[in-house]
């Protein structure tokens, strides 16, 4: 199974028990995978870095999946649609993920914590997760997920900095 197909299952939280296997033997963050077709629209002269800064995670169990996403398509759930996709094995309550060689643009980050590794957003019966999430400027949820509109923000430096506090209902 390819890195790009294992990080799209983990940002889909759907993957198969080979996947659970590779995930528990990687260290550190998945190399950075880049959506080919979102890729070929972009102006590639100039790039930056995008430090994401992951806090109030409830604990250091599970997997972290981050999707950066160009456009309101599939954000925040779809990860198909992202731009680009990485995660990562927690090791404790603070993390950081560095998306080196982004394209300047406008982007929304959304963050899914997979704390039991099963590779699914578990859910109530009623919809609402049991597992946290988070986006880009940390918008305030109420009836479904965050828009685009309210998570995005500019990259137009050659480093900036984010940080998303993690939701659990």
């Amino acid at each position: 199974m390819k890195t790009t197909s294992l990080i799209m299952t983990l940002l889909c939280l759907q993957a198969a028990p080979a996947f659970a296997e590779e995930i528990d033997s990687f260290e550190g963050q998945l190399p950075l995978q880049i959506n080919e077709q979102e890729a070929a629209s972009c102006d590639w002269d100039q790039t930056g870095c995008i430090t994401i800064s992951i806090s109030n995670l409830r604990n250091s169990d599970g997997l972290l999946g981050v999707a950066l996403f160009r456009t309101e398509h599939g954000f925040p759930e779809k990860s198909e649609k992202a731009f680009a996709l990485t995660g990562i094995r927690l090791e404790n309550e603070r993390q950081e993920i560095i998306l080196r060689d982004i394209p300047y643009g406008t982007y929304a980050v959304s963050v899914l914590h997979d704390e039991n590794a099963n590779m699914e957003m578990d859910k109530n019966w009623l919809g609402i997760p049991r597992e946290g999430f988070g986006a880009s400027n940390n918008p305030k949820i109420s009836m479904g997920p965050p828009e685009f509109d309210e998570s995005n923000f500019v990259l137009d430096a050659s480093d900036i900095s984010l940080i998303i506090d993690m939701k659990y209902f």
